[in-house]
C-alpha cells in the first residue's frame, strides 16, 4: 500500500469536516421538525424527565473530572486537526 500525500490527507480532512457539516444541518432540520410537533404538554413531560434523570444522575458527583477528560479530547482533536492542516 502506498503512502497517503499532503494533498490526501488534506483531502480527506475536508471531505470529514463538510460530512460533519452535513450531519449537522440534518440533525437540526430534524430537531425543529420534532420540536416544532411537541404541545406544551409534551414539552413540560419531556423536560421533567430529564431533570429527574440528571437528579438520579450519580455522575454529577464527578462532573469536574469529566469535564477535564473533555477538555482534553477536545484539544487533543483540535492538535491533530491543525497538524494534518499543516501538513
Amino acid at each position: 500500500m502506498g503512502k497517503i500525500t499532503i494533498k490526501q490527507q488534506k483531502s480527506s480532512l475536508l471531505n470529514l469536516l463538510k460530512g460533519y457539516k452535513k450531519a449537522n444541518e440534518l440533525i437540526m432540520q430534524e430537531r425543529k421538525f420534532r420540536l416544532a410537533q411537541l404541545t406544551g404538554k409534551d414539552s413540560l413531560l419531556e423536560y421533567d424527565a430529564l431533570c429527574k434523570m440528571w437528579e438520579a444522575n450519580p455522575i454529577k458527583e464527578n462532573f469536574g473530572r469529566l469535564e477535564k477528560q473533555r477538555i482534553s479530547f477536545l484539544l487533543n482533536r483540535r492538535r491533530l486537526f491543525n497538524k494534518l492542516i499543516k501538513l
